[in-house]
């Protein structure tokens, strides 16, 4: 018989296909795509290649997809 309370709920895995997609999938289709997208692009973004521009401006936004996976994480196991 398990120690646990009748009212006690059954532990849920924060990890979803969602979570994994968001945390995993997006920052590397954000960066390997975008690369891929502006390689042959000319012209200068403040003073870089517009390839360069992109991988600064990842630098943002893989944080930010990691931060909306954490919070979608701790959403489902609360």
């Amino acid at each position: 018989m398990p120690d646990t309370p009748d009212n006690a709920r059954e532990a849920r895995s924060a990890t979803t296909p969602l979570t994994l997609g968001v945390g995993l999938g997006l920052p590397y289709a954000l960066v390997i795509g975008g690369f891929v997208l502006f390689e042959r692009v000319d012209g200068m973004v403040m003073g870089f290649p517009p390839a360069v521009a992109w991988l600064f401006a990842c630098m943002v936004l893989v944080p930010g997809c990691m931060g909306v996976a954490w919070w979608l994480g701790r959403a489902r196991a609360d």
